[in-house]
Formats: structure tokens, C-alpha cells, sequence
């Protein structure tokens, strides 16, 4: 219902009201001036009513209004009447949501602001940052188009190439390289534009007509745009460090190659990484084969256990010289000296070393054979003298026995000084041997018959004393050109040595084969063995360990073997027996395996 209706029913309701309690008062017979005069009573009360029911929906209202405009977007009037009161209750709520919605768009809007804001300073901060990333990069920087054409330089590229930053604005990126690098350049730019990014070496050329080297990395910051961006290097003292390096390897590695010593390198395992052709050729491999082979395969098989203290001591120092024995592929020995030095990275981990073999085989030969030279004509000198005053005592002591003293005890001295007088004639005729081994009467021998015809001389003489004689011979065996008559003395002087090395009996096995080309006589006993000190020195002359030896079997054996072109070796460990090996090259014209 609208309001003026409701006005007029009030009044109405009203007036009649008043008449009715008028008419009222009279019929009960009250005063006239009473009833008149608490009519106003009834009219305030009634007004009241009226005014209390009238405008409380506006009052509402005004509180609504009044929470609006503190800020309180929550507050709602409440009102569902259907007059124009309650119709501008509605709105006013109506007004209020959209007035909310509004507010909370203001107040995404101001968020989007703040943020944006910061964007926008972050964008600066980072522009600012990469700004000084280009001006102040210690390489040349230049932001250029796809035609060539140079947008930006940075401070580097300007004192680089001793141009202005105008300058360089108006010369093409790629005429700043010189005329022997442009083609090579256009062809890597063209790549670049395919993968977008590329590195390679080219040259510039400077304001003052000089050139530098360089290293372009190229990549592209824009491919709408059309824009690149190259970072250049100067890369000219590298250049000439890593030239002035391969001219010196190229030098180093040209003395490696043409020395003739022996040269290699190897890992921190050991294994050869490097090899030149004079120590493959005298090892006799290929050189592809020994890279990666490790280096005790060249070491003597005897000689092992040396070679690993050797190491050791190595490892600890980082320098070693000393001798030492290498075998070929075919196990031929080459005796030498190695100088080695160790090769570290640059925490002070090891890496490998490197080392130098100089064959010294013939130097000791040389030096052997001086020896030999100077000992031997000491004892020529010595044998002619003592020769002289034995034949005096020795033909004095037979006159005398053939006068027939008549004294026992005189005869019997003077046989013993004839016996003694052979005796000390047979030193000397060794002695006349070792200072001029004769060459002797070289024929075509087998050396089997050799060994079957000393061993029948001692074979009883052995067993009386527990000592057995095996014999491993291999059959057929090539022959060899020797003086038999010398190599059966060798043979009987080295079987005599393993007997008189076992006191208390043992074996002594003597086997024959054939090695590389050259026919091996290996004399093997059971007896004590040969320390290392005394290994060292078993072919020298006079030098003996045996209580009655005159330190010269092994010589004389050496020099006999020597001028067959032949060799002999000693492998012994004390306690453990030893072997002595007798090598001669086969007859002429005849091939072995």
C-alpha cells in the first residue's frame, strides 16, 4: 500500500475514534469540558501511533545511510515493505552491492598498479643491470641486424679495435674482418641464421691497419626484428702462446722421433701413451701395438721383482736413474740404462712419467772387452813369468828324483812339488786361455753329442756324491758352427759349478731348445744359489766364492762363448738353485722357428 493511503486511513480512524469517545462520554453523562478536554490526550496518543508506525521505516533507513557512509558496505536495511519506502530500501541495497563489487575492482586495479609498478621497476633495475653487463664486458660486444648493419657497441669493442663508437656505427660488422677471413665469415653467418647460434676464429683489422685474432660467438636476440648479437675475443696472444707450444712440441717430438735412444711416456697405471720409432724398432714392435701396452711387458722376466722396487723408489722420489734390462718381442735382452721423471697435474696428482733408454749392450761389450784386453795381457805377462821359474822348479825336482835319494821323506817332497808344478802349469795354460781365447777349429757340431759326451765323463762321479744328472734334450735340434773341443770345456766347467754348489746332493737338469733363431743349453741344479751382490760380479776374473777356486772358470767360459758370437747368462736366487744358460747362434743359411 502506498503512504497516502495509509495517511488518510490514519486520519480517518482517527476522527472517528474522537467521535465515538465524544459520543461515549455523553451517554455515560460525563462533562461535555472532560470529554473536550481529553481529546488532545487521545489525539497525541493516536499521533504517536501514527508517527511511530509512519516513520520508523525512514529512521531505518537513515541509520542504513549513515553505516554507508562510515564505510561499512556490509549493512543492510532489511526492509520488504511494498510502499515507496520499501521499494527505496531495495535500491539503496542494490546500490550498496554495486557500490561493494566497485570498490573491490578499485581495489584490484590499485593492486594491479602496485604491481605493475614494480614490474616496472624491476624492468629498469634489470635493464640497467644488462646495460652495465654490455658496457662493461671484458670482451667486445656488437648488436647488429641481419644485413650487417651495427645498432649498438659496447666500450670494449671501441678501445678493441681503436675506432669511436660513431665509427663503428657506421661500418658493417663484416668489414671489420680482414679480406682473407670475409668468405669465411658469410658462410658461418649464413649457418648462424639457420641454427641461430654459432663460434668460430676469424680477424679483425684495426683502426691503425694492424689485425688481431678473434673468436666470434654469434646468436640471434630478435628473429622478427632481424637482430644478432656477436661477442668477440680477442684470442691473438692464445694464438701465438698455442703456436709458440706446437713449434716447440714439433721440435720436441722431432727430437723424439729421430733420436736414437729410446723414448716414451706413460700413464699413471703404467701403460705407454707414447713410444718413438727407435725404441719400437729395437724392441721390435709395431709402434700402434705398444700405445697402451703396459710397461712391465718390456721389462726382463728375471728382473721383475727389481723392477717393482724400482718403481716404488720411484714413486716416492719422482726422478730414478738406473739400470736395467729390457726383452724384445722375440725375448732377446738388451741391457741399458733409464732415466725417468714423473709427470704431475696441477693438484700434485700423479699422472705418469716420462722416460729415455739408452742401450749400453755394445758399451758394455766395448768396456767388457777393454777389461778383458788389459786382464788379459796382465796374465800373459804373468804366465810367461811364472812359467820361466816353474820350468826351473819343476826340472830341478826331477833331476833330483832321478838321482834316487835314498831319503822316503825327500822323494816324497819332491813328487809332491812335480805334482804342484803341473798343477800351477795348468793355471797357467788357463790363464794363457783367458788373456787369447783361441778361436779354435769351427765346425759344423751338434750340441746334443756335446752334451751326451760330458755328461758320460762326470755321470758316475756325480752319483757317488748323490748328485743325478737329468737330461731334457730336444730332438731335432738345429746345428751350430762351434770348436767343440771349447764348448765341451764349457759345458764341463758349468756342470762342475752346479755340482760343487750341492753338498749335500741334488739334481742338475740340462736341457736344450731352440730360441729365436739361436739354440739354448740351460744347465739347472738344486743347490744353494748365487746372492744378488755376488751376481754382479761372477764373470769378472779372480773373483770366486769357493775356498780353493782361482776365479777363473766363468771367465775363461765367457771369453770361449764370446768368440762364437754367442752369450752366457746366470738366473739365480739364493736358496733356490740356479741356471746357466748357454746361447749360440744356429748355422749359417738355416732358418728355425
Amino acid at each position: 500500500m502506498k503512504i497516502a493511503p495509509k495517511i488518510s486511513l490514519f486520519f480517518f480512524f482517527t476522527v472517528t475514534l474522537l467521535t465515538f469517545l465524544s459520543f461515549l462520554g455523553l451517554r455515560l453523562g460525563r462533562s461535555p469540558v472532560l470529554v473536550w478536554a481529553s481529546m488532545p490526550v487521545f489525539a497525541g496518543l493516536a499521533g504517536y501511533g501514527i508517527s511511530k508506525y509512519l516513520f520508523r521505516p525512514l529512521s531505518k533507513l537513515n541509520q542504513s545511510a549513515e553505516a554507508i557512509r562510515s564505510g561499512n558496505l556490509e549493512y543492510r536495511t532489511g526492509l520488504d515493505t511494498q510502499d515507496e519506502i520499501g521499494q527505496l530500501s531495495k535500491a539503496l541495497d542494490m546500490l550498496v552491492d554495486q557500490l561493494k563489487d566497485a570498490t573491490a575492482l578499485i581495489d584490484l586495479a590499485n593492486e594491479a598498479n602496485v604491481e605493475c609498478t614494480e614490474t616496472s621497476r624491476n624492468l629498469q633495475e634489470r635493464e640497467e643491470y644488462f646495460r652495465r653487463l654490455f658496457e662493461y664486458s671484458n670482451d667486445a660486444v656488437f648488436i647488429y641486424d641481419f644485413d650487417g648493419r651495427i645498432i649498438d657497441v659496447n666500450k670494449k669493442a671501441c678501445d678493441m679495435l681503436g675506432h669511436s663508437r660513431e665509427d663503428l656505427l657506421k661500418i658493417p660488422f663484416l668489414n671489420l674482418q680482414t679480406e682473407a677471413e670475409l668468405a669465411q665469415s658469410k658462410a658461418a653467418f649464413k649457418t648462424s641464421a639457420k641454427t641461430g647460434s654459432l663460434r668460430f676464429e676469424s680477424s679483425f683489422q684495426k683502426n691503425d691497419g694492424s689485425t688481431i685474432n678473434v673468436e666470434i660467438s654469434s646468436s640471434i636476440v630478435n628473429l622478427k626484428k632481424g637482430i644478432m648479437q656477436s661477442i668477440v675475443s680477442n684470442i691473438t696472444e692464445r694464438k701465438e702462446m698455442e703456436k709458440s707450444l706446437r713449434e716447440s712440441e714439433e721440435k720436441f717430438r722431432t727430437f723424439m722421433e729421430t733420436a736414437n735412444d729410446s723414448m716414451f711416456i706413460t700413464d699413471a697405471i703404467g701403460h705407454f701413451t707414447y713410444v718413438n720409432d727407435a725404441m719400437a724398432s729395437a724392441l721390435g714392435y709395431p709402434k700402434v701395438e705398444m700405445l697402451g701396452m703396459p710397461f712391465s711387458e718390456v721389462l726382463d722376466r728375471d728382473n721383475l721383482e727389481m723392477a717393482k722396487l724400482k718403481r716404488q723408489e720411484f714413486m716416492e722420489s719422482g726422478e730414478d736413474i738406473h739400470e736395467l734390462v729390457w726383452e724384445t718381442r722375440h725375448r732377446r735382452k738388451i741391457q741399458g740404462e733409464m732415466k725417468a721423471v714423473a709427470i704431475y697435474d696441477n693438484d700434485g696428482g700423479f699422472r705418469g712419467m716420462r722416460g729415455i733408454f739408452r742401450d749400453t749392450t755394445e758399451r758394455k761389450k766395448v768396456e767388457e772387452s777393454q777389461r778383458l784386453a788389459e786382464l788379459g795381457k796382465l796374465a800373459a805377462d804373468m804366465a810367461h813369468e811364472v812359467n820361466n821359474q816353474l820350468m826351473v822348479i819343476s826340472t830341478r825336482a826331477n833331476i833330483s828324483l832321478l838321482r834316487k835319494p835314498k831319503d822316503e821323506e825327500l822323494q816324497k817332497d819332491l813328487k809332491i812339488i812335480v805334482n804342484q808344478c803341473t798343477q800351477v802349469k795348468d793355471i797357467v795354460k788357463r790363464l794363457l786361455m783367458f788373456s787369447k781365447p783361441s778361436k779354435g777349429d769351427f765346425t759344423e757340431i751338434n750340441v746334443n753329442d756335446s752334451v751326451d759326451l760330458v755328461v758320460n765323463l762326470v755321470e758316475k762321479q756325480f752319483l757317488d756324491h748323490q748328485v743325478r744328472i737329468i737330461k731334457e734334450l730336444a730332438d731335432p735340434l738345429p746345428s751350430v758352427r762351434a770348436d767343440e773341443k771349447q764348448i765341451q770345456e764349457v759345458f764341463l766347467n758349468l756342470m762342475r759349478n752346479a755340482f760343487e754348489a750341492m753338498n749335500d746332493g741334488g739334481s742338475i737338469t740340462v736341457s736344450t731348445g731352440i730360441e729365436s733363431g739361436t739354440v739354448r743349453i740351460d744347465f739347472t741344479d738344486t743347490g744353494s744359489g748365487i746372492s744378488e751382490n755376488d751376481m754382479l760380479h761372477i764373470f769378472d776374473p779372480f773373483f770366486t766364492t769357493k775356498e780353493h777356486g782361482t776365479g777363473l772358470g766363468l771367465s775363461v767360459c765367457y771369453g770361449i762363448i764370446n768368440a762364437h758370437d754367442g752369450d752366457l747368462r746366470y738366473k739365480s736366487k739364493q736358496g733356490h738353485g740356479t741356471t746357466a744358460s748357454v746361447v749360440l747362434p744356429v748355422n749359417d743359411g738355416i732358418a728355425y722357428e
